[in-house]
């Protein structure tokens, strides 16, 4: 629902409170799946198993949770862990895989379809979701499972829940300890304390964004923050973003920073950093930085405030939410409808029947 409108920073706006509650409830949300993942972690009945592998199936808003929790125990995991954003899952999946079904509706064709391919193979199913008919099988085959509130009906906006409660899970099935649970409450009491400072710094950045195609980069470990920054821009803002990693970027993707010139000078480059990339990422990106601003383009630096890497993604996950907000507003659109995936959908349901 839009509201009146007004001036964002010498910017003519519609502002939008639906999205912005959302964002503004994220600290709050952060704090209520950590007391759902204690209460509902502790009532869960898992049959112990040899882990082999660990595979999280889930789209969107549900599926980059899954690249988060991979990319933040990316060195702590002792089995291997593969996100599935599709219909179907690796060959290898098999009684020793732990599967995780992640949905926010519990009705995501996609999920649903992975989740009756793990369950053809024997693997051990456990789910993430707040009602639908992932629930539905659940209960049905006795899987292990975590239900959180739906009643945001925005998939996006509920990233603390889809992430915070995949590492109950995993330490539910004994993949890991209990020690996550100190950073994620840093975590909360971290965007908590800098949620001032975090909004002013979304809104200059969003100006800085705007009318320009923003292209992300950051070292490998925080591509799935990167990637979440570009669906936010894409769903919120309305607008196309580019994101790309380092150091594989400096074996490909540089080069073409040379052509369409009309265009290079209308990007926005922004470097993401944390205290854990990569030294080598840190001396890459200060070489590429001149490269990109010889074909007209602005760079910027978006750093990460906290102590664990946790703490330092949602740092930036929430300083970045803000800033897709705010260039919807600046762009003068709603961050909240997505019209043209609602389309898809009911077109898709007319050829399945």
């Amino acid at each position: 629902m839009l509201t009146a409108r007004s001036t964002f920073a010498g910017i003519y706006v519609t502002q939008n409170d639906l999205m912005k509650t959302l964002v503004e409830q994220f600290n709050a949300q952060m704090r209520d799946a950590i007391r759902i993942g204690q209460s509902q972690s502790a009532t869960l009945t898992i049959a112990k198993r040899e882990y082999r592998n660990i595979v999280i199936a889930g789209m969107g808003g549900s599926g980059i949770g899954g690249s988060v929790v991979s990319s933040i125990l990316f060195d702590r995991l002792a089995v291997p862990v593969t996100v599935v954003k599709s219909y179907d899952i690796p060959a290898f999946v098999d009684a020793h895989t732990l599967f995780i079904a992640c949905s926010f509706s519990g009705n995501t064709e996609e999920t649903l379809a992975a989740v009756a391919q793990a369950q053809a193979k024997g693997a051990a199913i456990v789910g993430i979701m707040t009602g639908g008919e992932l629930q539905k099988i659940a209960e049905q085959h006795h899987y292990p499972h975590i239900l959180f509130p739906g009643e945001s009906k925005q998939p996006r906006a509920n990233m603390g829940y889809s992430v915070f409660l995949l590492f109950y899970l995993l330490e539910a099935c004994g993949l890991i300890d209990r020690s996550f649970e100190a950073d994620l409450l840093e975590t909360a009491a971290l965007c908590e304390a800098h949620e001032d400072a975090i909004r002013t710094q979304a809104q200059a950045l969003a100006l800085a964004l705007h009318e320009r195609l923003p292209i992300v980069y950051a070292d490998a470990r925080l591509e799935s923050t990167a990637v979440r920054f570009q669906q936010q821009v894409n769903e919120n803002s309305k607008q196309l973003c580019h994101v790309n990693a380092f150091p594989e970027m400096n074996h490909n993707e540089i080069v073409g920073w040379e052509n369409p010139k009309f265009l290079l000078d209308k990007t926005a480059v922004l470097f993401l950093h944390t205290a854990y990339d990569h030294p080598r990422v840190r001396q890459r990106m200060t070489l590429c930085r001149p490269v990109f601003e010889a074909q007209g383009a602005t760079v910027a630096d978006v750093k990460a405030e906290g102590q664990s890497l946790t703490a330092q993604i949602f740092y930036l996950t929430h300083l970045l939410d803000w800033a897709s907000v705010y260039l919807a507003e600046a762009n003068g659109a709603d961050p909240a409808p997505v019209a043209v995936i609602n389309r898809l959908k009911e077109e898709l349901t007319k050829l399945s029947k």
